[in-house]
């Protein structure tokens, strides 16, 4: 390869790659996952209705499955598996919230139990 700070080398002057020999296939394009965007649109929806998080968590545990055993290598994997985290981190944050609330009014209905009885 020239100096590409020689004062004397042509800038104008092709490069010495060999082009591609005839008949080379071109490289194909990954397809992309039909549920892919599916999968992430509920995910991020159901920072907002959580019921849509458990179902954005289980459609992108059966879609990765079916990448895995299918063995295609998609271009938006990522976003099946962007999906799919948002989906189950949602779903335990609002099953914790869940279980929160239900202690709460628990202790709140005993409370109340207890000083109505005194």
């Amino acid at each position: 390869m020239s100096n590409p700070y020689d004062p004397n080398a042509n800038p104008y002057q092709a490069p010495n790659n060999p082009p591609a020999p005839y008949g080379q296939p071109y490289q194909m394009v990954a397809p992309e996952h039909p549920q892919g965007t599916t999968i992430l649109v509920l995910g991020i929806v159901g920072l907002f209705f959580t019921i849509c998080a458990p179902i954005a968590w289980f459609m992108g545990s059966k879609a990765l499955k079916e990448a895995k055993a299918s063995g295609i290598n998609y271009s938006n994997e990522q976003q099946l598996v962007i999906g799919r985290v948002l989906g189950m981190v949602i779903t335990i944050i609002a099953l914790v919230a869940l279980v929160f609330f239900i202690v709460f009014f628990i202790i709140i209905a005993i409370t109340a139990v207890t000083q109505a009885g005194s």
